[in-house]
């Protein structure tokens, strides 16, 4: 990917995820994760003007998520605790439609 684009899609992408942040959820580093291994949800992000995109909570409030284009994209959050303290655990579902 050019320096640009990828400068770009990182904007995007930060925009995002303070989205995300205003619902409850710090997702950044989940998002990145999942451009890296989505590059067509990459792509949408890059091509979608970000007043388009759409944000929901998910209804037993574990998950939360964004339209974009086409998709439906949902992160769920476990949260437990180990050793070294709390951690959530994210899981995308991305749906067609």
């Amino acid at each position: 990917m050019k320096e640009d684009i990828k400068e770009k899609l990182d904007r995007r992408i930060l925009v995002i995820g303070e989205k995300l942040n205003e619902l409850g959820f710090d997702l950044e580093e989940d998002m990145r994760e999942l451009v890296d291994m989505r590059t067509d949800v990459a792509e949408l992000i890059l091509a979608t003007k970000l007043k388009k995109i759409k944000y929901f909570l998910e209804k037993e409030g574990k998950g939360v998520g964004f339209y974009l284009g086409d998709l439906q994209i949902t992160f769920f959050v476990e949260y437990g605790e180990d050793d070294e303290g709390p951690y959530y655990e994210a899981t995308a579902e991305i749906l067609e439609g």
